[in-house]
């Protein structure tokens, strides 16, 4: 699992820019809000959950209107 930053873009949904990273998790690549406000750290790539209102990033899944369209089973 690499800890550099996949890439930055917009989401082909809403249009949103967006940074691409890593869960630190299970090393996934995952959208990240390039907006600050909420529960995750971006650490060289690595997009790491820190609870809630603790961080300065927010998952795009959780404010983009068509997340469900992306989301896999």
């Amino acid at each position: 699992m690499s800890g550099e930053p996949i890439q930055n873009g917009f989401c082909r949904s809403c249009g949103r820019p967006i940074v691409w990273a890593r869960s630190a998790k299970k090393g996934v690549a995952m959208p990240v809000e390039v907006s600050e406000g909420g529960n995750l750290v971006l650490d060289g790539g690595l997009a790491v959950y820190v609870g809630q209102g603790r961080g300065t990033h927010v998952s795009h899944h959780a404010t983009c209107p068509d997340a469900a369209r992306w989301r896999r089973s």
